[in-house]
């Protein structure tokens, strides 16, 4: 069959498809990009505490254009919100969640799939963070890699995720979640998921750090020590040899990221420090000459409040084992204690909530709890900071190969940041507590969407 003329007619199509296309092409007007201009606001920038009354704040497509006090030119179609003298904040940023891990270690092996808890997850994430003005998560073990790369790239709605993806844990440590029958070597259901990796030895824990960069995580999360919400592990226990320890600290290093570490006791910590560690978890049964080591050496404390001081006061998960609430009642009691040293020695900290899944609705309580500590002697302004500020700085430790939103800052209000903001009734930099009730919480939004209005 001669199929010459096919081609004739198919050039021609084209051809003729494409002289049309050019005036069409040649008349089109100019892309603008989205605008959205809010007047009369007070803003908290994510680091003063003084708030700058009075602004004007445009936002074109996904970031802030521009902050003044005197009128703001826009194009016809820009959105314009009157902001009522109301206080607008950055997007908070939680820096401890667990996504994938709802219901505790223990549903996600026994009672459902990864499907289910993935689904689980999501639902808890939009709801209770992004719509409760949480715009930016820590995943910090679990494996969320795949999730952080969808929402990146549009395919779901979602606040930004910097993610781990699954911890790194020795047999026996805080991210062995398998039963008491598995056999050495042998994988459980959360590992062949990707939501831990248990891994012994210098050469095994090399590949694990490399294999989640090679995936995508932005940093590196380690069980140094034992933990409250399993099984194996006594709190007492040093999870890493410093060896090992090393090991991952040079993985993150050559990709310009950095490793943070779960842990509760003085050995765990300073070991960790020992190795080149930079960043801890929790920590609520460490001295006081552990907490002036941090300082001098510029070490960043992960703040879990409500989880560490509220819940483990008395109201525990309804998964947890008599062994765990026996372990979380050891951990309260050194809380306040150790919330007071790291204020009275002005260690750098940000929050994060340490919430599975279902149990993210307690996020907004965490960002509050600093305040609860009796003689902690924290304030609203503390908590503020170390939610949108402190945390914008660390998440950019991630460097400019994990860093995924390094084009623009987070954690800030400033010209050229990117658009995750929110507008409260009342002032939390004043009085966090006003926070908790979502009815004064009057706009959310995330990369310049809006997902709440009610000005």
């Amino acid at each position: 069959m001669n199929r010459k003329p096919f081609r004739y007619l198919f050039a021609f199509s084209i051809a003729c498809i494409g002289f049309i296309g050019v005036p069409q092409f040649t008349l089109a007007k100019e892309t603008q990009l989205t605008q959205v201009l809010i007047t009369n606001v007070n803003i908290f920038d994510g680091n003063d505490e003084k708030l700058a009354t009075g602004l004007n704040l445009l936002v074109e497509g996904n970031k802030i254009k521009k902050i003044s006090q005197t009128a703001i030119k826009t194009h016809a179609e820009a959105t314009v919100l009157d902001g009522q003298g109301k206080t607008l904040t950055p997007g908070l940023i939680d820096m401890h969640q667990h996504i994938m891990l709802t219901g505790g270690t223990q549903a996600g092996t026994y009672e459902y799939d990864a499907y289910t808890q993935g689904a689980r997850g999501y639902k808890a994430m939009i709801d209770n963070l992004l719509m409760r003005g949480v715009t930016t998560i820590r995943d910090i073990a679990g494996n969320t890699l795949g999730l952080a790369r969808a929402i990146r790239a549009g395919l779901l709605p979602g606040p930004r995720i910097y993610t781990s993806g699954p911890a790194l844990s020795t047999t026996g440590g805080h991210g062995d979640w398998g039963s008491y029958n598995d056999q050495i070597g042998q994988k459980d259901y959360q590992e062949l998921v990707f939501n831990t990796v248990i891994a012994d030895g210098r050469a095994e824990v090399l590949k694990a750090a490399r294999q989640n960069f090679r995936n995508g995580a932005s940093f590196i999360k380690v069980m140094a020590g034992g933990g409250v919400a399993s099984q194996y592990d006594p709190l007492e226990m040093s999870g890493y040899t410093f060896e090992e320890l090393k090991a991952i600290v040079q993985v993150a290093e050559d990709y310009e990221s950095y490793v943070t570490v779960h842990a509760y006791h003085d050995r765990s910590y300073n070991r960790a420090m020992d190795a080149g560690v930079k960043m801890f978890e929790h920590g609520f049964l460490i001295s006081e000459d552990t907490v002036k080591r941090m300082k001098k050496e510029g070490a960043i404390f992960s703040f879990q409040p409500f989880g560490g001081y509220t819940m483990f006061g008395g109201s525990f998960p309804d998964w947890f084992t008599p062994n765990m609430i026996k372990k979380g009642k050891r951990v309260h009691q050194g809380t306040a204690r150790v919330a007071k040293w790291m204020k009275q020695h002005d260690v750098f900290m940000v929050l994060g909530s340490d919430m599975f899944g279902d149990d993210s609705k307690y996020a907004i309580d965490n960002v509050i709890a600093p305040v609860t500590i009796p003689g902690a002697g924290y304030t609203s302004f503390d908590c503020m900071k170390m939610s949108t500020g402190n945390a914008g700085k660390v998440l950019a430790m991630s460097g400019p190969a994990r860093d995924y939103y390094k084009e623009a800052k987070l954690g800030v209000i400033e010209e050229g940041a990117w658009a995750d903001l929110l507008i409260y009734e009342g002032n939390p930099v004043e009085n966090i507590k006003i926070i908790r009730e979502d009815n004064n919480l009057k706009l959310i939004m995330k990369d310049g969407v809006i997902y709440k209005n009610t000005l």
